[in-house]
């Protein structure tokens, strides 16, 4: 319709030049045509930013003398100059609005409009957290996905430090909600010990501290927390605490308070928790030091696997005379959850890489895939790191100043980048985007401080560090990193 308003417009002003023509004027005037190149189909925003779009304007057959230009998002005029430039604020927190650039010819009365999508976010919706360890404080870093940095932001954020012992983070959700979600910071030193923050400002909401019935439980050392539909897991100094929520799909966060007691056993969990599909499964699964076992925490109890109706026994998962180092999930296909583990031998120097599945609606049922042993157990200590990716056949491994891909369809182990000639601290894989990694390494001058990097790992990237997003000393010893997803709905 556009292209035919023109072709009208064009028409007329030439029929005009022609009836003047006849009265004696034989100079032929033909109608200014504009061309723009320059603007994206598409662009994210977040509030408070100040956000620019410099479009190259090109007209031919001469400019006109009165020229005006608009900017509209979400059918709102943000600016009126050829070069968009506005700081993000009236506008909805939304993704895919319309949005739209006019050139508007007041010669004639002829517009020129060029279509595009603004995804509008909140400041802080989804980017890289990394955890330090500061001594007798500990701070949280965020970097945004445009590359925006808020160094220590919880202090600067609410005034005062977080306390010492920096030990891990985690983000959770109330069930199947599209808000984002809050962030766990476990810290394990007191006063304070760890606090749950509100993923939209990183404002303090409650220290754990003050989650529990009478006491804070003796020898409080929060590791790390789980949240599912109905329940609130916690692990402190090995142990489990369970928090029971009555609502499900209405409920709200810190909705009741954790016994100060924990779940009754003889076990000692490490700080591991994987979950599958982060909508469709309430599943946790855990790991037992004291026997070498995978725990499953499911609806408030904690049990082993159920290796007796185990069809495949690929393995035993108790009693192993192993120890899980670290894993995650490989597939999240409803019904179906797929981890991977990747496990150190507690009397030899191997190291294995395990499969398994739960399958099924409600209470999903266990079966083992696979156990083989990785092929390079020398890289693999108890401060290595690594990273699973969904959908790809990939684990990423640091060890050392060295990182590596584990390909676990072939079972083969590579260097991936060896020049980075420093201690690598912690890495992690963006969970929206399995192509970019997080990795944080020790400062060259200062070993005090922690460089952060995102990497592109895709096939053609190969680990190429990605413009923008390469940050050198600006934050402490960096003891954990995960990405911030924001809305849990992009996962799926």
């Amino acid at each position: 319709m556009k292209r035919l308003f023109i072709y009208i417009i064009t028409v007329m002003a030439l029929f005009a030049a022609g009836c003047y023509e006849d009265k004696g004027n034989y100079d032929y005037e033909t109608v200014p045509l504009v061309s723009v190149s320059g603007i994206e189909k598409s662009y994210d925003f977040y509030v408070g930013s100040q956000e620019t779009i410099t479009p190259t304007v090109t007209w031919t057959n001469g400019k006109p003398d009165k020229v005006s230009y608009a900017w509209r998002i979400n059918n709102k005029v943000v600016c009126e100059e050829e070069s968009l430039n506005f700081v993000v604020g009236d506008l909805p927190v939304k993704a895919g609005l319309y949005a739209e650039f006019t050139i508007t010819n007041e010669d004639l009365g002829v517009e020129y409009i060029n279509r595009f999508n603004v995804s509008v976010y909140s400041t802080y919706y989804s980017g890289w957290m990394l955890l330090a360890d500061k001594g007798n404080v500990s701070e949280l870093s965020y970097v945004r996905d445009d590359g925006g940095l808020y160094a220590d932001i919880y202090k600067n954020v609410n005034g005062t430090d977080l306390a010492g012992g920096a030990c891990a983070l985690m983000e959770h959700w109330l069930p199947t909600s599209e808000e984002i979600g809050q962030i766990f910071v476990a810290c394990q030193n007191g006063p304070e010990y760890s606090v749950e923050l509100d993923g939209n400002t990183f404002s303090k909401m409650v220290a754990t501290k003050d989650e529990f019935v009478g006491d804070v439980p003796k020898d409080f050392k929060p590791m790390r927390m789980n949240c599912v539909t109905n329940y609130d897991y916690l692990i402190s100094n090995g142990k489990l605490y369970v928090r029971n929520i009555q609502a499900s799909y209405d409920a709200l966060y810190q909705d009741g308070l954790f016994p100060n007691f924990p779940y009754p056993g003889d076990y000692e969990l490490t700080n591991l928790g994987i979950r599958g599909n982060l909508l469709f499964s309430n599943d946790i699964i855990c790991f037992d030091k004291k026997t070498s076992s995978y725990m499953l925490v499911r609806t408030g109890e904690m049990k082993r696997f159920d290796y007796t109706n185990d069809s495949e026994k690929a393995f035993i998962p108790y009693d192993m005379g192993k120890t899980v180092l670290d894993g995650g999930p490989i597939s999240t296909e409803t019904p179906t959850d797929e981890f991977l583990t990747v496990l150190k031998s507690n009397s030899e120097n191997k190291a294995y890489v395990q499969k398994f599945r739960f399958s099924g609606w409600g209470a999903k049922t266990y079966r083992s895939i696979s156990e083989v042993e990785f092929p390079d157990p020398s890289i693999i200590n108890e401060n290595t790191k690594f990273a699973v990716c969904q959908n790809r056949p990939y684990v990423y491994i640091a060890s050392g100043n060295v990182l590596y891909v584990y390909n676990h369809k072939d079972n083969t182990v590579k260097p991936l980048r060896s020049d980075f000639g420093r201690t690598i601290r912690d890495i992690a894989v963006c969970p929206t985007n399995y192509e970019r990694l997080g990795i944080a390494l020790e400062n060259a001058d200062d070993t005090s401080k922690s460089d952060f990097m995102v990497l592109d790992v895709s096939v053609v990237g190969d680990g190429k560090t990605l413009e923008g997003m390469e940050f050198i000393g600006k934050f402490g010893r960096v003891v954990d990193l995960i990405y911030k997803i924001g809305n849990q709905w992009d996962t799926y």
